[in-house]
This record gives C-alpha cells, sequence and structure tokens, in this order.
C-alpha cells in the first residue's frame, strides 16, 4: 500500500492487524463454540496409537478466544523498530513476546513516524498436518 502523506500513514498503522497463525487452537467463528474440527493434533503416538476408536477434538469457548488481542508500541529510528513493548497483554506471555519479537522486524519509510501503537489480534486457522 503506498502512503501519500505522514497523516495517512498515521491513520492506517494503529488501525493495522497482524494475523498469526497457530496450531493449537481452532478457527473463531459466529457461534458461542468454535468448531472443534479446526483443531490440529500433529499426531497421536506410544501404545495408545492403535487402541483408540473415538477421540474427539476439545470445544474451546469463543470467549476464550476473544482473549487473544494486545497492543503494541514500537519505538522507531529512521523506519527501524529500536523498541517493542506490550501496551495491553492478551493474558499470555508467549503471544505477547510471539508478537513483540515480530514488531521489531518490521521496517517503515524512513523519517515518516518515530512511533506506533499497533493492536495484534492473534486468528487460529487450520494448518496442513506435520509430515512424519
Amino acid at each position: 500500500m503506498k502512503f501519500h502523506d505522514a497523516a495517512v500513514q498515521r491513520l492506517f498503522l494503529p488501525s493495522s492487524v497482524l494475523f498469526l497463525a497457530a496450531s493449537f487452537l481452532p478457527a473463531q467463528n459466529n457461534s458461542s463454540q468454535t468448531d472443534a474440527s479446526r483443531i490440529v493434533f500433529t499426531s497421536i503416538s506410544g501404545p495408545v496409537r492403535n487402541a483408540v476408536v473415538y477421540a474427539p477434538n476439545p470445544v474451546i469457548p469463543r470467549a476464550a478466544l476473544q482473549q487473544h488481542r494486545g497492543v503494541y508500541k514500537i519505538d522507531l529510528d529512521n523506519g527501524i523498530p529500536y523498541d517493542a513493548r506490550v501496551v495491553r497483554s492478551t493474558g499470555h506471555k508467549i503471544l505477547d513476546d510471539a508478537a513483540v519479537e515480530a514488531l521489531r522486524t518490521w521496517r517503515f519509510r524512513p523519517h515518516r513516524l518515530v512511533w506506533a501503537t499497533i493492536p495484534i489480534e492473534f486468528r487460529w486457522t487450520k494448518l496442513p498436518p506435520r509430515k512424519q
């Protein structure tokens, strides 16, 4: 996306949303619970592997997924983040750490911004099974 001036860029960046995928929870839908079939299990191993007849996926309440939103602030020097920190936590350190780490790799047009507040929403998607 091309920005014509700093004012437009300032409006766009705070509303940016980064969608990160994880294999341990399902995609969010409009019902009160998520579609359990969207959870990815990599494999069942050990003696139980050949004994499993029925293994339903857990059903995750939608409210639990809604808590995976955080807000982060980055300080920039010549378009390169030199500091990234949590403003409002997702409630999960591992998600916050992943967001901060990703934001440190972002790049911006030089001399346009000195800082930005970025909301990040973690969305869960079905990923292909791992190759064995």
